[in-house]
């Protein structure tokens, strides 16, 4: 006899389009999943570029769109809160009590901060100062955006995915919380070791362990592809640099490589469903962002046995890249400091320190998640 899932949690997120934070619902949901209990997802916008397990069930808001004045954009919030529990009543009427919620982004969590309900927790992924302008604009424009945040997060329970986001939210975004705690994002290692395992076709220009690889949105604001682009010129490396990704700054990226006489040496790859091979082939895997809520690729590229290069950007590399292995971080917008130590890391590959790995083991996560219904 198949014993009942012991709890029930609600995942409740903007959308599962392919980015960071709809993943780590994605395998948190899972995880929890495979440990016996059972999961529902909600999301506000009805995107899945997700495989989801069949055993999850997944149900769109349908939430009414505010297109008039923003003055009155709250009477629209307060009617898709009226939308979410009825959704919520019809979720427990066919798979029992909901035990723990957690929302996660924006949209969803403006929504969701109107409910007085002990069983909702806010995962915030990134640190919301640099997200939302408030740390570097001047004060005309940092006080109405520190409002909108103190006013969806002030006395909620709040979940961070690194120490770095909490301190950022209480400290720059002057949010104050009923409660907030650390849980760092999960991965499967199992997993990601299987898919990177694929049988995979590079380009004829590329060589396996000869070239680095980047992974990351087209975006010049947060991931600083022109840092890495110029450090990689200055860096004099003979080897190739490919970039996993789509965005908005595509364009600029290319002319960027042209600029400093790169086109035989930078190739964009685009988006790839499963980049782990990629991960798994190159030598070392590089990050060159401003920010940073986590860093999940560092992790995975770490559990695939690929050393990796980070800024140490605020805030979540330094928090993966602990003891033996802080040597793999460089001061963030240093182009001279990234030039050297890619070049560095790239003829002396540092070994990988497995021991810092375990604290972001799926089964671990989800159990710290697990230890909030108590």
């Amino acid at each position: 006899m198949i014993n009942p899932p012991r709890s029930h949690i609600l995942l409740a997120i903007d959308s599962l389009g392919g980015r960071g934070a709809e993943r780590v619902a994605v395998n948190l949901g899972e995880t929890l999943t495979n440990l016996g209990h059972k999961v529902s997802i909600v999301i506000y916008e009805e995107t899945i570029e997700f495989d989801i397990d069949s055993r999850i069930a997944i149900y769109h808001l349908k939430p009414i769109i505010h297109n008039g004045l923003r003055i009155f954009s709250r009477l629209t919030d307060y009617k898709n809160v009226y939308l979410f529990k009825e959704l919520v009543n019809k979720i427990e009427l066919k798979n029992g009590h909901i035990d723990l919620i957690l929302s996660a982004l924006p949209r969803i969590d403006r929504i969701l901060s109107l409910i007085k309900d002990n069983r909702i927790y806010h995962v915030i992924h990134n640190p919301l100062s640099l997200q939302n302008g408030i740390k570097k604009n001047k004060w005309t424009k940092k006080i109405p955006r520190i409002w909108h945040m103190k006013r969806i997060y002030d006395g909620r329970q709040i979940i961070a995915v690194s120490n770095g986001v909490g301190s950022d939210l209480v400290n720059f975004v002057q949010v104050k919380p009923f409660s907030l705690c650390t849980i760092y994002n999960p991965f499967h290692f199992d997993r990601i070791k299987f898919l990177a395992s694929k049988p995979i076709k590079l380009p004829s220009n590329l060589t396996s362990k000869k070239y680095l690889l980047h992974i990351g949105a087209l975006t010049l604001k947060q991931k600083r592809q022109d840092l890495l682009i110029k450090a990689f010129a200055i860096s004099g490396l003979e080897c190739k640099l490919v970039l996993l990704g789509k965005g908005q700054d595509e364009k600029k990226i290319c002319n960027l490589i042209k600029e400093y006489g790169l086109s035989d040496k930078v190739i964009l790859a685009g988006f790839k469903n499963n980049p782990y091979p990629w991960i798994k082939h190159a030598r070392l895997l590089v990050l060159s962002s401003d920010y940073e809520g986590f860093g999940n690729v560092l992790v995975e590229s770490l559990i695939v046995g690929t050393p990796a290069l980070s800024t140490d950007c605020f805030s979540g590399p330094n928090e993966i890249f602990t003891d033996s292995m802080k040597k793999c971080l460089v001061p963030a917008n240093d182009i001279e400091a990234l030039a050297k130590k890619m070049k560095s890391l790239y003829l002396s590959p540092p070994k990988i320190d497995q021991r810092i790995l375990q604290r972001f083991e799926a089964k671990s996560v989800a159990k710290e998640y697990l230890k909030l219904i108590h």
